[in-house]
C-alpha cells in the first residue's frame, strides 16, 4: 500500500510539471501576418491625381483606355515613359513591364473586347509547348530569345488570367481544349462579379531576371564553318 500510494503520488507531481516543463521549451511564437497583396487595377477608384494625369496625356485616347490608364497611375504611379500612342511602366507591382496603347486591337476570345493593355514578366516557355499556347490564346506570347512572356487584354485581372493558365499548360494540368474551357469559365465569373483567385494576381513568382529564361541560340553551323571558328575540330 505504501508503494502504492508513493507511486500515485509520483505520477501526480510529474502530470504536473510535464506541461509546465513543454511550456518552458517552446517558445511563445507570435505569427506575424503578411502583407496583403495589392488589389487588381480593375478594383481601384482612380485618384484626382491619376486622372488630372489622363486629362493631360492621354486627351484624345478611347474612353475606357483612359478610366484604365487613371486606374493605372493610381496603382503604380505615372509611367516611366509616355508618348501619344503608348505609356510604359517598367518593375510595376509583379510585371517586368507594362504598355498601355492607344491604338485598340479587337479580340473576340473569351468574349469580344480590344486589346490594349501588353503586360510582360520574365518567363521560359519549353518549345513544345508554343503551339499549346498560341493556341490557347493569339494575344500571348512568349519570346523565347529574351526569355519572356506578354499578355494583352483590355485588363489586368484578364492577363493574370492568361498567364495562370499558361503555367497550367507549361505543367501539363490542362490541354488547349481544357484551358479554353477554364478560361471562359473564368471569364463568365468575372462578368457576374464572382471572386476568383485567377483573376486576382499571378499564383506563381516569376523570376526577377531573364537570366535563367532567356535563350540566346546558337552561331549556325554554316555561319560558324565560314568564319572558320571550328577550324581545327
Amino acid at each position: 500500500m505504501k508503494y502504492s500510494a508513493l507511486a500515485g503520488l509520483t505520477a501526480l507531481v510529474l502530470s504536473a510539471l510535464v506541461p509546465a516543463s513543454l511550456a518552458f521549451a517552446q517558445p511563445n511564437l507570435q505569427s506575424i501576418p503578411l502583407p496583403a497583396p495589392p488589389p487588381p487595377v480593375s478594383q481601384v477608384a482612380p485618384s484626382a491625381e491619376a486622372q488630372a494625369w489622363v486629362q493631360k496625356h492621354l486627351a484624345g485616347w478611347p474612353q475606357k483606355t483612359q478610366r484604365l490608364g487613371a486606374q493605372l497611375v493610381t496603382q503604380y504611379g505615372p509611367p516611366t515613359e509616355s508618348t501619344d500612342r503608348h505609356v510604359t511602366w517598367y518593375g510595376n507591382g509583379p510585371w517586368k513591364r507594362t504598355t498601355l496603347y492607344k491604338e485598340e486591337t479587337p479580340h473576340k476570345f473569351a468574349l469580344a473586347h480590344q486589346d490594349v493593355l501588353e503586360q510582360t514578366i520574365n518567363y521560359r516557355v519549353p518549345l513544345d509547348k508554343f503551339d499549346e499556347i498560341a493556341q490557347f490564346n493569339g494575344s500571348v506570347v512568349p519570346n523565347r530569345t529574351r526569355g519572356e512572356i506578354s499578355s494583352t487584354s483590355d485588363s489586368e485581372d484578364t492577363n493574370f488570367l492568361a498567364l495562370n493558365v499558361v503555367e497550367d499548360i507549361v505543367k501539363g494540368e490542362r490541354n488547349v481544349e481544357q484551358a479554353l474551357t477554364y478560361y471562359a469559365q473564368i471569364t463568365r465569373a468575372k462578368m457576374i462579379k464572382e471572386p476568383e483567385p485567377a483573376l486576382q494576381g499571378l499564383k506563381f513568382t516569376p523570376p526577377r531576371t531573364n537570366a535563367e529564361t532567356a535563350d540566346p541560340g546558337e552561331v549556325a553551323p554554316l555561319i560558324r564553318h565560314m568564319s572558320g571558328a571550328d577550324a581545327g575540330n
